[in-house]
Protein backbone atom coordinates (compact mmCIF):
# COMPACT_ATOMS: atom_id res chain seq x y z
CA UNK A 1 0.00 0.00 0.00
CA UNK A 2 2.25 2.77 0.81
CA UNK A 3 5.53 1.40 -1.63
CA UNK A 4 5.00 0.24 -5.38
CA UNK A 5 3.23 -2.87 -6.49
CA UNK A 6 6.85 -4.44 -7.29
CA UNK A 7 8.28 -3.80 -3.89
CA UNK A 8 7.19 -5.84 -0.94
CA UNK A 9 6.88 -3.47 2.56
CA UNK A 10 8.60 -5.54 5.47
CA UNK A 11 8.10 -5.25 9.12
CA UNK A 12 10.34 -2.28 10.57
CA UNK A 13 11.72 -2.64 14.43
CA UNK A 14 12.29 -0.32 17.11
CA UNK A 15 10.98 1.98 19.42
CA UNK A 16 10.49 5.50 18.39
CA UNK A 17 9.62 8.63 20.14
CA UNK A 18 7.85 11.02 18.04
CA UNK A 19 7.93 14.83 18.75
CA UNK A 20 4.43 16.08 17.41
CA UNK A 21 2.28 18.27 18.95
CA UNK A 22 -0.23 18.12 15.70
CA UNK A 23 -3.16 15.46 17.00
CA UNK A 24 -4.11 14.48 13.62
CA UNK A 25 -0.42 14.00 12.35
CA UNK A 26 0.29 11.47 15.92
CA UNK A 27 -3.23 9.81 14.82
CA UNK A 28 -1.73 8.89 11.27
CA UNK A 29 1.46 8.04 13.10
CA UNK A 30 0.31 5.61 14.88
CA UNK A 31 -2.01 4.16 12.14
CA UNK A 32 1.50 3.84 10.36
CA UNK A 33 3.86 2.35 13.20
CA UNK A 34 1.04 -0.70 13.81
CA UNK A 35 1.17 -1.19 9.99
CA UNK A 36 5.13 -1.68 9.82
CA UNK A 37 5.34 -2.93 13.33
CA UNK A 38 7.15 -0.41 15.46
CA UNK A 39 6.53 0.74 18.95
CA UNK A 40 5.91 4.57 18.98
CA UNK A 41 5.71 6.92 22.03
CA UNK A 42 3.98 10.49 21.31
CA UNK A 43 4.80 13.63 23.39
CA UNK A 44 3.81 16.99 22.50
CA UNK A 45 7.01 19.48 22.48
CA UNK A 46 10.56 19.63 22.83
CA UNK A 47 10.73 19.84 26.31
CA UNK A 48 8.94 16.63 27.29
CA UNK A 49 10.84 14.78 24.22
CA UNK A 50 13.99 15.67 26.64
CA UNK A 51 12.82 14.74 29.46
CA UNK A 52 11.70 11.31 27.51
CA UNK A 53 15.13 10.42 25.98
CA UNK A 54 16.67 10.75 29.80
CA UNK A 55 14.45 8.52 30.87
CA UNK A 56 13.54 5.74 28.06
CA UNK A 57 15.51 3.87 25.22
CA UNK A 58 15.08 4.51 21.96
CA UNK A 59 15.84 3.48 18.61
CA UNK A 60 15.00 7.03 16.75
CA UNK A 61 12.58 9.92 17.22
CA UNK A 62 11.09 12.10 14.80
CA UNK A 63 10.64 15.73 15.76
CA UNK A 64 8.88 18.23 14.38
CA UNK A 65 10.34 21.91 14.63
CA UNK A 66 7.82 24.26 15.84
CA UNK A 67 6.28 23.79 18.95
CA UNK A 68 4.96 25.17 21.85
CA UNK A 69 7.51 25.58 25.15
CA UNK A 70 10.35 24.05 23.28
CA UNK A 71 10.92 23.54 19.32
CA UNK A 72 12.78 20.42 17.77
CA UNK A 73 16.09 22.58 17.24
CA UNK A 74 16.62 23.61 20.64
CA UNK A 75 15.53 20.66 22.02
CA UNK A 76 17.91 17.85 19.45
CA UNK A 77 20.76 20.68 20.54
CA UNK A 78 20.14 19.75 24.29
CA UNK A 79 19.69 16.11 23.62
CA UNK A 80 22.89 15.75 22.14
CA UNK A 81 24.67 17.24 24.65
CA UNK A 82 23.00 15.68 27.77
CA UNK A 83 24.44 13.17 29.69
CA UNK A 84 28.43 13.85 28.99
CA UNK A 85 27.02 13.12 24.41
CA UNK A 86 25.30 9.65 25.55
CA UNK A 87 22.69 10.48 22.77
CA UNK A 88 24.83 12.29 20.25
CA UNK A 89 24.40 8.91 17.80
CA UNK A 90 20.39 8.69 18.32
CA UNK A 91 19.23 8.76 14.86
CA UNK A 92 16.77 12.32 14.93
CA UNK A 93 14.52 12.86 12.17
CA UNK A 94 13.27 16.17 11.83
CA UNK A 95 9.59 17.11 10.54
CA UNK A 96 9.04 20.32 8.91
CA UNK A 97 6.56 21.62 7.00
CA UNK A 98 9.45 23.86 5.77
CA UNK A 99 12.31 23.28 3.85
CA UNK A 100 14.17 26.68 2.98
CA UNK A 101 17.91 27.18 3.07
CA UNK A 102 18.15 28.65 6.27
CA UNK A 103 15.94 25.33 7.77
CA UNK A 104 17.87 23.08 6.29
CA UNK A 105 21.13 24.38 7.63
CA UNK A 106 19.69 24.65 11.03
CA UNK A 107 18.12 21.14 11.17
CA UNK A 108 21.41 20.04 10.46
CA UNK A 109 23.22 21.79 12.79
CA UNK A 110 21.16 21.12 15.34
CA UNK A 111 22.74 17.78 15.20
CA UNK A 112 19.43 15.76 13.49
CA UNK A 113 20.58 13.29 11.18
CA UNK A 114 17.75 13.69 8.43
CA UNK A 115 14.44 15.23 7.83
CA UNK A 116 10.88 14.75 6.07
CA UNK A 117 8.71 17.33 4.97
CA UNK A 118 5.04 17.53 6.02
CA UNK A 119 2.73 17.02 4.67
CA UNK A 120 4.96 13.59 4.32
CA UNK A 121 4.52 10.27 2.02
CA UNK A 122 4.41 7.65 4.24
CA UNK A 123 6.89 5.63 1.93
CA UNK A 124 9.29 8.06 2.44
CA UNK A 125 8.99 8.13 6.39
CA UNK A 126 9.22 4.13 5.91
CA UNK A 127 12.34 4.57 4.07
CA UNK A 128 13.96 6.86 6.11
CA UNK A 129 13.17 4.75 9.21
CA UNK A 130 14.25 1.55 7.59
CA UNK A 131 17.72 3.47 6.96
CA UNK A 132 17.91 4.66 10.52
CA UNK A 133 16.70 1.98 12.51
CA UNK A 134 18.94 -0.57 10.66
CA UNK A 135 22.02 1.82 11.06
CA UNK A 136 21.28 2.53 14.70
CA UNK A 137 20.78 -1.58 15.25
CA UNK A 138 24.37 -2.71 13.89
CA UNK A 139 26.57 -3.78 15.87
CA UNK A 140 30.06 -1.64 16.08
CA UNK A 141 32.90 -2.85 14.87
Amino acid sequence: MYLPANEKESQLSGRVLVVEDNEINQFFLKKLFKKWGLSGEFVENGLQAVEKVTENQYDAVLMDIQMPVMGGIEATSIIRTICNGMYRDLPIIALTASIMDQDKADIMNSGMNAYIIKPFVPQDLYAKLSVVLKAHSAPAL
